[in-house]
């Protein structure tokens, strides 16, 4: 579960500044958030990791995510991912429901070419 050590350097590393990501009293508060929102883009991050980490010798040669909902760091999640012929299907969902806030997909690396 991210927590608000996490989300402040990845707002830094992103050059994201917006206080929802790090200002738990901005957020609560101001904008009636739950909690933290934790980056789209950090949960994209994760779900790769997941490739990295599960086939060490896979070549991702595509990735595209869509979020489909906010996540908040009030609840615990998980990412999962599921390998298809045309690449990994990837999830994450919120804990304990199953619904799907994030997708993504990586693309299957290209067979090698035989060279001339």
């Amino acid at each position: 579960m991210p927590d608000p050590v996490l989300l402040f350097r990845y707002s830094a590393l992103t050059f994201n500044g917006h206080r929802i990501h790090c200002d738990r009293p901005y957020a609560t508060e101001v904008e009636g958030y739950p909690g933290l929102i934790v980056h789209g883009p950090l949960i994209a991050t994760l779900l790769v990791d997941l490739v990295r980490r599960e086939l060490p010798d896979a070549r991702i040669c595509g990735f595209a995510f869509k979020a489909a909902s906010p996540l908040f760091d009030i609840h615990p999640f998980m990412v999962c991912g599921k390998r298809g012929a045309d690449g990994v299907a990837l999830r994450r969902h919120r804990a304990p429901a199953p619904r799907t806030r994030l997708s993504a997909r990586t693309a299957r690396s290209p067979p090698a070419m035989a060279a001339p």
